[in-house]
């Protein structure tokens, strides 16, 4: 299959739908935060996870809209892949607008986030809960109050099918959900039996991976899975067969959700893969290794953003300097990675080759080696 060339990425992409027939694959992402937004062919588009503007609205939307395409009747699926902060910030905003959409998230929860669940089924207030929860109770309140029955994704299930378009959960694997069981189990008191001792359930382990197909064309989207995740999906004799020709690289390129069996089994020769890099308190994702890493495996691999990873600070500030700076209203902040977007689109007609768009600060991965060492 053949490689379109990136442009040279600007402020903005030409704001324009895809065709009928076209496919396209767009992926969103600030220092903190990431979301893919799908066209499926006529018209259905489908999200994946969801990130905000400075404004607090979710991202996803803002593209939406800025090609022309109301939300509210075109999207379909919202799929929250796990319940990480930099995954699901404006998700029940989402979820709210997107009206005709059907919602899936991964069968396998935390104790916090079935909590969560189990609170907005009943209609109750959630109060002194963590971002993420919030997130989680304000989706399944929308989905109660308009009758919605949402859809859990797991292993090698069908999520999604119209016309020729099919999205296929990969992940959490049975073991990730009966790990949720048991942790959710001990919320219940077992008189006379001893604790049952389980590793603890990380949302890494519960995280969807999808696997979308139109006509001859696949995508991998690898959502934060880390690799013991990536190895059984690989052992999977039901999961959808064949190579994807785009990849959204799992965890922003971390090494502890590298398997070299998925770049060899799963994906083409040369898959354009793409990742959002990730920041938080003075720590950043992908790491010089990293992305070398992901280069040996692949030529055509982007970033949303490829600005300077600020570096964690060799020593803290002294506590009277902290306390003046306090007092006197005054907020140290690092400053974040701009946000970018890597979009590529693709006829349906095999002989078509993939288009890679890039805007903001969006770059060929190539350019990022210098930024973060």
């Amino acid at each position: 299959m053949g490689r379109g060339n990136a442009a040279t990425a600007g402020p903005l992409i030409a704001n324009t739908p895809p065709a009928a027939d076209e496919l396209e694959v767009t992926l969103l992402g600030p220092g903190y935060g990431e979301s893919v937004v799908l066209h499926l062919g006529g018209g259905t588009w489908a999200v994946v996870d969801s990130c905000v503007a400075s404004n607090g609205t979710p991202r996803p939307l803002n593209y939406l809209t800025s090609i022309g395409i109301d939300p509210s009747v075109a999207v379909k699926l919202i799929t929250a892949t796990h319940w990480h902060d930099d995954h699901i910030r404006g998700m029940g905003r989402m979820v709210e607008t997107c009206e005709a959409a059907q919602f899936c998230c991964a069968s396998a929860l935390l104790k916090s986030e079935f909590l969560a669940i189990v609170n907005s089924s009943e209609g109750r207030a959630q109060h002194g809960i963590s971002h993420g929860a919030r997130e989680i109770h304000r989706v399944f309140s929308s989905l109660r109050e308009r009758r919605s029955t949402p859809m859990f994704a797991g292993a090698s299930r069908r999520i999604f099918s119209e016309g020729a378009s099919e999205l296929w959960s990969l992940s959490p694997s049975d073991t990730a959900f009966n790990k949720f069981l048991t942790n959710v189990g001990q919320l219940v008191p077992k008189v006379g039996k001893a604790r049952e001792r389980i590793s603890p359930l990380t949302p890494n382990d519960a995280a969807v991976v999808l696997w979308v197909s139109l006509g001859d064309a696949a995508i991998l989207l690898g959502s934060d899975l880390e690799r013991p995740g990536w190895i059984e999906i690989l052992q999977s004799t039901t999961r959808p067969t064949g190579k994807a020709a785009a990849f959204k690289i799992p965890h922003h390129g971390s090494a502890n959700a590298h398997e070299a069996k998925v770049w060899q089994e799963m994906l083409q020769t040369d898959a354009i893969a793409s990742l959002t890099p990730w920041q938080k308190a003075g720590h950043s994702l992908p790491k010089v290794e990293d992305i070398k890493r992901i280069l040996s495996f692949t030529r055509n691999a982007y970033a949303t953003a490829t600005g300077q990873m600020p570096k964690k600070q060799a020593r803290s500030r002294n506590h009277a300097v902290q306390r003046t700076l306090k007092e006197s209203g005054v907020t140290i902040r690092q400053p974040p990675i701009s946000t970018g977007q890597v979009r590529l689109r693709r006829k349906l007609d095999q002989s078509a080759s993939w288009e890679v768009d890039l805007a903001g600060s969006a770059r060929h991965l190539t350019e990022m080696v210098n930024r973060v060492a």
